[in-house]
């Protein structure tokens, strides 16, 4: 009750005030009553009354003090006196506002990106309870999935976690609207139990939807696209690859992936694949009961794993799992740059706080007289700190409340800018919530701490004597003071060059990845994926057939020079396949080798422009019944051939985990090798790739790619019709040139270029306000050495150099230092800044972290703007009067 009154005199108090006034006056009036009745005259009773009462405004400020806390009524005229004070220098004040703003922002835009990817809890109930389970092979290296027997193993033997599995996302084609294909994500009959995420429409799956009729949950994506958002469509029959599914739901809850599924359906624990012990395709995630700890969840799984790996041993010895925490499972690996950038972040930050500490560091020189005037009224130093916090807080405040509002219509600009699979959270989770308001209030608190240092640790030193006395009219810093203020500028330059190296850093790598070789030639080239479905295509005579009709109105379509078909294309990944060469011992399982499977067509290498380096091509003669043969990159040919001729060289396919097609077992003969072409990305390590032909292993999701010799956009159309002349029922996707794919494949980094640069460039702009307002202050510190100077004959000439020089000085100090410090940090990163494979992707390439070019640049680059911005100043140097500036001594 009490804190409530005090809460209640505050937004009352004047007239709290004016009855506390009003009732002493009333005390006072009858003691004057009283007096005058004992014969005194009334002026002298009217004096003996006053006195009587003693000190009134004593009085009153010890009835405030029980009203309400004396520091915050001390606080609120501080905050007055403060803001009116920033009214006086509007200058002063709007250059400070705008800088910390711009720092503010920078930092909270990158943190809310941070928080949402890596921090912020999973969109589940209770997600601390939710594992990802990873499995790995021999040598603790390779990352595996789980077989259909064993994760049946690990539901049946486990009572700590409750397990639930998925396998790797397929696409179908649906009817509705028309031909559509989508992408599903067979999952086992617990999964939105495990996770406690029912869909919004409808139900989950129930153990009856296994055996029972084919069900189907759409996701509201694909229940918005495919039929605007009907609810009726629960309880629907819908038509996928020609056979017919129940709609029992529609999850219209908050995506946890950012490539999460159209559709989910139910994996099938009697179908073959699923029943093989040694084809392992099932991802596996877990609940924990309540109590159990990760460590715990982990012992019990791995008892159940060596207990299966002693059963059968020939496909699971060596063999281990690792159990880790949801999020960290899912979205662990992208910390790194993530972390990156919000250091950068920081730095702006800090940054923007130094560059204001030096602007009030500067308006504190010219406030000498009015703290001395303060100290020597009473005003004692805990005053004088309390003012200069909260004038520091009265500048921090606007500009986190500002920074906060600008971060939320910077993020929707990011959210547009971002490139697709940047965040493995989607764009749709960055927004301004709660904890990105506390991260602000934060950054105000630290902000206004970090502002009032430079002066509060000025005005803690001034001289009261020298100040009140006759130095006081010509007093100007003291060498300390200047230290102070010289120290900040250099620690501007440090930071704003750490930032350009970055840069630097960045346009270099840049830079090499738009001209590295790609090892296919994407100019005029066309890919369209068309996916084959439906018991029509259920052999692979249909599939070539289909593909030899495409080719033929491919070939016949206007402007198409060659056309070739294929499983997939460079920058477009493929199923990863394990061998071992024939004729040699055999490496422990799970430790073979791997590439990049493909199934490409006769004319393959030659409509992409993929360089044979030596061997052949395939042809027409590799047919279904003649000899199996390959064809393989030169990096696979030099890492298991070398020094040997890998022509004629056998392997022997053990199959993959993916497609279908990929787990073809048995021995094709190397007939040719071709030239190394990207895979995934552009800033990748090479990888193996081992090519069949389409004829020997036809793909049911084919691709076909074209050369043009017209511009390739204009003969997307008519291939799309001619696809459709053959079977109007499949749909034709992702219509891409390969120039686009080649410029999605730099989006990542083209982002990350222009992030880091537009720290740098706001870096630069501070740095440029920061020095030109020291340099004009020290000008007006040496106006009179200025005068002196000139009057006694200094060429103006003489005066610019000088103060440029003293500019420039902060340049290099600041670079020199900068320097140092971007070497250690270099050394601190190591390797994380670089693709390091099974361990983190890469920001940089084709160039270190000590890259002399970058160095040297930001260096020369810093003690230029050092050295320009301190132009204006020099000029202003020239025109001081010598006159005024004598007679101001």
């Amino acid at each position: 009750m009490r804190i409530l009154r005090r809460v209640a005199f505050w937004f009352d108090r004047r007239r709290q005030a004016a009855d506390l006034a009003a009732e002493l006056e009333h005390h006072r009036a009858r003691t004057q009553s009283a007096l005058e009745a004992d014969g005194i005259p009334a002026g002298e009773a009217a004096v003996r009354s006053r006195r009587a009462m003693g000190n009134v405004t004593l009085a009153r400020e010890d009835a405030r003090e029980v009203w309400i806390a004396g520091w915050v009524e001390r606080v609120w005229r501080d905050a007055i006196y403060g803001a009116r004070a920033l009214r006086r220098e509007p200058v002063f004040a709007i250059t400070a506002l705008l800088t910390l703003t711009l720092g503010i922002t920078t930092t909270t835009t990158v943190f809310s990106v941070v928080d949402a990817e890596l921090w912020k809890p999973l969109p589940f109930p209770r997600p601390s309870q939710l594992v990802g389970v990873h499995p790995y092979g021999p040598g603790n290296l390779t990352y595996e999935r789980v077989s259909g027997p064993d994760f049946l193993d690990w539901q049946s033997e486990t009572r700590l976690a409750e397990y639930a599995g998925s396998a790797s996302a397929g696409r179908g084609v649906v009817r509705a609207a028309g031909a559509e294909s989508i992408s599903m994500l067979s999952v086992t009959a617990n999964y939105f139990q495990v996770l406690q995420r029912p869909p919004a429409l409808g139900r989950a799956f129930a153990p009856e939807d296994v055996h029972g009729d084919r069900a189907i949950i759409l996701s509201e994506t694909a229940w918005r696209r495919l039929f605007n958002g009907d609810p009726s469509v629960v309880g629907r029959r819908i038509t996928i690859d020609g056979e017919s599914h129940a709609v029992v739901g529609v999850d219209c809850s908050v995506a946890h992936f950012a490539n999460d599924p159209d559709a989910f359906v139910l994996l099938d624990p009697s179908s073959p694949a699923f029943r093989v012990r040694s084809l392992r395709q099932i991802n596996v995630i877990g609940r924990m009961q309540d109590g159990v700890g990760i460590a715990q969840a982990q012992a019990e799984l791995q008892a159940v794993v060596a207990r299966i790996a002693a059963a059968y041993p020939e496909d699971h010895t060596g063999h281990g799992v690792r159990v880790l925490d949801l999020k960290r499972f899912s979205y662990g690996y992208n910390w790194r740059p993530l972390c990156f950038f919000l250091g950068a972040a920081l730095l702006v930050l800090l940054l923007s706080c130094v560059n204001v500490a030096n602007l009030l560091l500067a308006r504190a020189l010219r406030r000498q007289r009015e703290f001395a005037i303060r100290g020597a009224l009473g005003g004692g130093r805990r005053a004088l700190a309390r003012q200069l916090i909260v004038e520091g807080a009265l500048l921090a405040m606007p500009s986190a409340a500002a920074g906060a509002v600008l971060s939320s219509w910077a993020l929707r600009a990011v959210t547009v800018w971002l490139p697709e699979n940047y965040l493995e959270r989607g764009a749709a989770s960055l927004v301004v919530d709660a904890r990105v308001l506390a991260f602000v209030v934060v950054l105000s608190g630290a902000a206004t701490i970090l502002l009032s240092l430079a002066p509060l640790l000025f005005a803690q030193r001034i001289d009261l004597n020298l100040m009140l006395g006759e130095g006081g009219r010509t007093a100007g810093a003291s060498p300390r003071h200047v230290r102070m203020r010289n120290a900040l500028l250099v620690a501007q330059m440090t930071v704003t060059l750490v930032l350009l190296v970055g840069a630097g850093l960045f346009v270099s790598s840049f830079v090499r990845l738009t001209r590295m070789p790609l090892g296919f030639d994407p100019h005029d080239r066309l890919a369209l994926q068309i996916t084959l479905s439906g018991a029509r295509y259920g052999d692979d005579a249909s599939v070539r057939q289909f593909a030899a009709q495409l080719l033929d109105r491919a070939r016949a379509t206007p402007g198409v020079r060659d056309a070739a078909v294929d499983s997939s294309s460079p920058l477009g990944s493929g199923h990863s396949a394990r061998f071992v060469i024939d004729g040699r011992r055999r490496p422990p399982e799970g430790s073979e080798p791997s590439a990049i499977l493909r199934s490409v067509g006769s004319d393959y290498f030659r409509t992409l422009g993929i360089r044979l380096v030596s061997g052949r091509a395939f042809t027409d003669a590799d047919a279904p019944g003649a000899p199996p043969v390959a064809i393989v990159n030169q990096h696979l040919a030099r890492r298991l051939f070398a020094g040997e001729d890998p022509i004629g060289q056998r392997l022997a396919l053990l199959g993959g985990q993916g497609a279908a097609w990929t787990r073809r077992t048995g021995i094709v003969q190397i007939v040719g090798v071709a030239d190394n072409a990207k895979d995934v990305g552009m800033n990748e390590v090479d990888f193996n790739d081992l090519y069949l032909p389409f004829l020997q292993a036809p793909v049911p999701a084919l691709e076909l790619v074209v050369a043009t010799s017209i511009p390739a956009a204009n003969v997307g159309a008519t291939l799309r019709a001619a696809a459709a002349a053959i079977d109007p029922s499949l749909p034709v996707n992702g219509i891409t040139s390969l120039t686009a794919r080649v410029d999605d494949a730099v989006k990542g980094d083209r982002f990350n270029l222009i992030l880091i640069a537009s720290f740098a460039m706001v870096a630069i702009l501070l740095a440029v306000v920061g020095i030109h307002g020291a340099m004009a202050c020290a000008v007006q510190e040496r106006q009179r050495e200025f005068g002196v100077r000139l009057a006694l004959g200094a060429q103006p000439g003489a005066i610019i150099r000088a103060s440029l020089w003293e500019s420039a000085r902060f340049g290099v100090t600041g670079g020199a230092l900068g320097l140092a410090a971007a070497l250690i940090l270099a050394r601190l990163l190591g390797s994380a800044l670089y693709l390091v494979e099974r361990e983190h992707e890469g920001l940089l390439y084709g160039v270190t972290t000590t890259d002399p070019v970058a160095l040297a640049s930001a260096a020369l680059a810093v003690v230029l703007v050092a050295t320009m911005s301190g132009v204006i100043p020099a000029r202003q140097a020239t025109k001081v009067d010598p006159v005024i500036a004598l007679r101001s001594a």
